[in-house]
C-alpha cells in the first residue's frame, strides 16, 4: 500500500461526545478512518450512534479525550478555522435530505454559494454537472415536494458533494428507501468509496451494501465499543451483544 493510502483522516483516542442527551451511557472511544474507506458505526441505539457520528464529523467536540479531522484537534479550533475545516466535510442526512423552499437545482447549490466566491453561474453548471453524475431522471429545478424519496436522496448527496469534500458523513442514507431506491442508493455511494472517505450510520437498514463495501464496523452500545474489518469479521463475532444486533436483522 502507498503512503496514501494510509492516510489517517480521523483519528479518535478514547473519546466521547459532548452531548445533552443524557438517557445513554458514552463508552470511550478509540478509532482511525483512514483514506478511501467505508467505516459504518452500528448498534443497537441510533440515537447513540448519532452522537458518536457528529463528534467523528467536527459538528460536536468531544466531551473527553480528543478527535484530530485531518490532523487538527477539534479542541483547538477557533470558529474561523473549525468553519474552514466544515467545508472539507461534506454531511448527508436521510431525516432531513433537503429545503423545501428552494427548486432541487439550488439545494444543490447553496452550500457551494455560501462557503464560496465562486460565480453563481459556475456554480450552478458544477451543481447540473453533478446531477447528471448522479444519473438524475427528473427536471433539476423540481421542487422537492413533487420527488420521489429516492430523487430527494440523489439531490441530498449531490449537495452534499458540491464543495468536493475528502470526507463524507451518512447519518441514514438508506432512509425512507424502498428495497430497490436502498440498492440504487448503494451503488451510487459505492462509486464515491475510492475517492473519499466515508463514516456512516444506518448501513444496517441495508445490510448487502455494508457486505460489498464496507472496510470497518464499529459496534457502539452503552457498555463498550468494538471495531471489526469489514462485515466478514463483524457477522463471525462471537460477542453476545454484537450476536444480538445480528439476530434482529
Amino acid at each position: 500500500m502507498t503512503e496514501q493510502s494510509n492516510r489517517v483522516i480521523i483519528e479518535a483516542y478514547t473519546a466521547t461526545p459532548f452531548t445533552k442527551e443524557n438517557g445513554f451511557i458514552f463508552p470511550p472511544l478509540t478509532c482511525q478512518l483512514t483514506v478511501s474507506k467505508l467505516t459504518c458505526l452500528v448498534g443497537p441505539y441510533r440515537l447513540q450512534l448519532r452522537e458518536y457520528l457528529l463528534m467523528l464529523a467536527g459538528v460536536s467536540k468531544p466531551k473527553t479525550g480528543k478527535v484530530e479531522i485531518f490532523g487538527q484537534s477539534m479542541a483547538d479550533l477557533d470558529q474561523l478555522q473549525w468553519q474552514k475545516l466544515r467545508c472539507q466535510i461534506g454531511y448527508l442526512s436521510g431525516t432531513a435530505p433537503v429545503q423545501y423552499s428552494q427548486h432541487g437545482l439550488l439545494n444543490v447549490m447553496l452550500p457551494a454559494l455560501y462557503h464560496t466566491n465562486k460565480p453563481f453561474r459556475e456554480t450552478m453548471l458544477k451543481a447540473r454537472a453533478l446531477l447528471t453524475e448522479l444519473n438524475c431522471q427528473f427536471e433539476f429545478t423540481t421542487y422537492p415536494a413533487q420527488l420521489s424519496s429516492f430523487q430527494k436522496a440523489q439531490l441530498a448527496l449531490a449537495r452534499a458533494l458540491i464543495l468536493d469534500p475528502e470526507l463524507l458523513i451518512l447519518d441514514l442514507p438508506f432512509n425512507n428507501l424502498g428495497a430497490k431506491e436502498r440498492e440504487q442508493m448503494g451503488e451510487l455511494l459505492g462509486k464515491y468509496q475510492q475517492h473519499l472517505t466515508i463514516c456512516m450510520i444506518g448501513g444496517l437498514q441495508y445490510p448487502h451494501f455494508l457486505t460489498g463495501h464496507t472496510d470497518q464496523i464499529i459496534y457502539i452500545s452503552e457498555h463498550k465499543t468494538i471495531s471489526f474489518n469489514g462485515w466478514k469479521s463483524f457477522y463471525l463475532s462471537e460477542d453476545p451483544d454484537v450476536k444480538g444486533l445480528l439476530s434482529v436483522l
